[in-house]
């Protein structure tokens, strides 16, 4: 399965944010104009008035329903704009399915083929049921204006590499001059007069903020007929809003994900097969401080694999994740193996995934450490975990023994060794002793986990970052 050309701090790659413009569906036309204002406008679907192509391999999750724009959320969840779905101006006339198109994208390799059918690219659709915001029109004109699509099956099924673009929390609300990323398949040129079917991107910032309206005012940069159920990316690359309405003038609004977080939230739940599977990144005493929870991938074929130890590369970010087989696989927060798909690591003599209970990779040469039950370590690589050094003994926080660890990670800017526990507490040292720099002290984790549903943990080199994946619960 191809994996290549893995882009060097894919980890953090929602800290560069691409400013994108969306505009509105046919079906805007049709139903939502607001009074007072005329349009001249065709049935073809096109993309933004102004702004670029976004670059091949970049924001591959943002795909196409027919006439609109949508965002993959989770690997089996999408979300777009009712309207796209709906032929009235509530929830009681809409359709109950619809096919989501990822553009341009490297499908999944057939296995049973002797052709690698990962190395080219091509549009995949998968269908899905279709789930429209209970309150959809309810308040007013165009209010609410969500929907959401089940996929029949998780996209990492059909495509590789994609990863999907996780929801801003509640507390995520934008303000006004906020520059958000916004991303769709409309028309192009002023007035919305040049065809295009191509994705495309600009920068404009927030003129308004409403309850239940994110605003664009913009003379000659605008959305356009194809762009409606497009997302708004905040400056971490999360989904802030999505495309509503627009006059094709200067005047285009979003309707906010972070204030129907909770809807959003069950739907993705209630997804079930991919149910849990979470990341969150933090300091080592606040697991969330930088990011509250998204979605993750996890590594192909590995879904229902044990995670034993996971660790960040000080180098280039890269997530790495070590599995009960035998296995290992490279790549981001949210895509497990984005990088390389699973590969096989070697422990040193009598040794088992089992009886691991914290890896890490150190900043300064990217060398990996593991921590065994039996109170030793050892130093190698991502595939020979003894490579460089043999087990040694390490020592722990008087009270504590192995079995109390649940993550470990290595600082990128200076080495330190962390080790968090399951009665809440961390400590800092070294990798022979774990509590060397600094004694025990209290962390906290995102509302609703515990110490017990921590999968694995790993510190980013670039910027000391606890990233954390949790257990998932998979139905």
């Amino acid at each position: 399965m191809r994996k290549r050309n893995c882009p060097l701090s894919v980890l953090l790659r929602s800290t560069s944010v691409l400013l994108i413009l969306v505009g509105v569906s046919f079906v805007d036309i049709l139903m939502n104009t607001p009074l007072g204002a005329t349009q001249q406008v065709s049935s073809q679907e096109h993309g933004l008035s102004a702004g670029h192509a976004v670059p091949q391999g970049e924001l591959e999750a943002v795909g196409r329903i027919p006439g609109c724009t949508a965002t993959l959320i989770s690997p089996n969840v999408v979300i777009s704009a009712a309207h796209c779905v709906c032929t009235g101006s509530s929830s009681d006339d809409c359709v109950t399915r619809v096919k989501f198109t990822l553009k341009n994208v490297h499908p999944a390799d057939d296995p049973t083929t002797p052709n690698d059918e990962s190395a080219g690219r091509k549009d995949v659709t998968i269908p899905g049921d279709v789930f429209v915001h209970p309150e959809y029109g309810v308040e007013g004109w165009s209010r609410k204006d969500l929907a959401l699509i089940l996929l029949d099956q998780p996209v990492y099924e059909i495509a590789e590499g994609v990863v999907p673009i996780s929801v801003a929390g509640p507390s995520q609300a934008v303000t006004i001059g906020d520059m958000l990323t916004i991303v769709g398949f409309g028309d192009t040129g002023a007035g919305c007069s040049e065809g295009s079917l191509g994705k495309r991107q600009t920068t404009i910032a927030v003129s308004g903020v409403v309850p239940d309206a994110i605003r664009f005012n913009h003379p000659g940069d605008h959305t356009c007929p194809g762009d409606s159920g497009g997302p708004a990316l905040n400056e971490h690359g999360e989904l802030v809003g999505v495309c509503s309405w627009g006059n094709f003038v200067d005047e285009s609004t979003y309707r906010p994900t972070y204030e129907n977080y909770n809807w959003i939230a069950s739907i993705v739940s209630a997804a079930g097969r991919l149910e849990g599977f979470i990341a969150s990144a933090g300091s080592t005493s606040d697991l969330e401080s930088f990011r509250e929870p998204y979605g993750y991938v996890p590594a192909s074929g590995g879904a229902m694999l044990k995670i034993v130890g996971m660790g960040i590369a000080g180098s280039n970010d890269r997530v790495y994740a070590w599995h009960e087989d035998g296995t290992v696989s490279s790549g981001a927060s949210s895509d497990l193996d984005f990088c390389r798909p699973r590969y096989s690591f070697s422990l040193p003599p009598g040794k088992t995934p089992t009886d691991i209970v914290g890896m890490g990779i150190a900043g300064s040469d990217d060398r990996v450490y593991t921590w065994y039950r039996d109170r030793t370590v050892s130093i190698g690589s991502s595939s020979d975990l003894d490579f460089h050094r043999a087990p040694y003994v390490y020592s722990l926080p008087p009270g504590k023994t192995p079995a109390d660890i649940v993550g470990m990670g290595i600082a990128g800017s200076d080495d330190h060794v962390y080790a968090w526990y399951s009665d809440g507490t961390v400590s800092s040292g070294t990798s022979s002793d774990l509590g060397l720099y600094r004694s025990l002290y209290s962390y906290q984790l995102p509302y609703g986990k515990t110490p017990a549903d921590i999968s694995g943990m790993g510190i980013a080199g670039s910027n000391d970052h606890v990233y954390v994946w949790y257990h998932p619960s998979i139905e």
